[in-house]
């Protein structure tokens, strides 16, 4: 039997207490149509979370708890746990207002935003002129990456002969602008690994803000996650600004896409 909207909301309340039924997920996942309700559903309430619905409904709580103190003494006051549920009622409903209303809107997000898209917003080549990698004298790699010279750069990188962290990064950048993303991430993690051994930072930050991209190209968002919380509680990391710019839920909806 396909499941309404009401079950599913009471499904959904039960779950957050603790109390979900076996039987309703496989009812659920028994029907496509009710499993695409029921996914949607929880995406709005993710939606309401991010939203911060959650305040104006404390404000809500601490009216209704006002009001119920006034009359204490008249009308006892049930357990703090019917509270919750009430509130925990009005995010689901209100979650429900959002499917109905803002239906359209939020089917279209859920449609577009994916790993790669992610990737494309925030993705932005690596500066050589600007950056801390910039040197006086510069070899042939450096010359072949300023001139966006991504083949002349591999070239260089092969006959280089003593390779340090910067080398390393170098190719991994070129093959990011030549979509070779897991070449790329080779490049990235033997930067990482070489600091992880010698106890240096010397190209650290690049690595793992560029490892962090690689892995999103490559529509693999849970291997970016970590290096993307990780740059985000560092304020002294040079990408932490442009991570904090990245949408938690957007991030969520793409690690929900990429585990179908």
């Amino acid at each position: 039997m396909v499941l309404n909207r009401e079950q599913l909301i009471d499904h959904l309340d039960r779950s957050h207490t603790g109390q979900a039924s076996l039987d309703m997920d496989t009812r659920i996942a028994a029907d496509p149509e009710t499993s695409q309700e029921w996914k949607q559903l929880r995406l709005a309430v993710n939606a309401v979370e991010q939203a911060g619905l959650y305040e104006q409904v404390n404000t809500v709580r601490a009216s209704w708890l006002s009001n119920r103190t006034e009359t204490a003494s008249v009308v006892e006051i049930k357990p703090s746990v019917t509270i919750v549920r009430s509130i925990s009622r009005i995010a689901l409903r209100a979650a429900v207002v959002i499917l109905v209303i803002g239906g359209s809107a939020a089917l279209y997000k859920y449609t577009v935003t994916s790993s790669k898209g992610m990737y494309s917003a925030y993705y932005s080549g690596y500066d050589l002129n600007t950056s801390r990698g910039a040197s006086a004298a510069q070899d042939d790699m450096e010359e072949a990456y300023k001139a966006r010279n991504w083949s002349g750069v591999d070239d260089a990188f092969k006959k280089k002969k003593a390779k340090d962290n910067k080398s390393y990064f170098l190719e991994g950048m070129a093959d990011m602008e030549s979509k070779k993303y897991d070449e790329a991430i080779g490049m990235f993690q033997q930067v990482m690994a070489a600091n992880n051994l010698s106890g240096s930072d010397y190209f650290e930050d690049e690595a793992e803000f560029y490892l962090a991209m690689a892995w999103l190209a490559r529509n693999d968002v849970r291997e970016a996650m970590p290096l993307l919380d990780k740059i985000k509680a560092d304020k002294t990391h040079l990408y932490h600004d442009v991570v904090m710019k990245m949408s938690s839920l957007d991030l969520r909806i793409a690690a929900y896409k990429d585990l179908k």
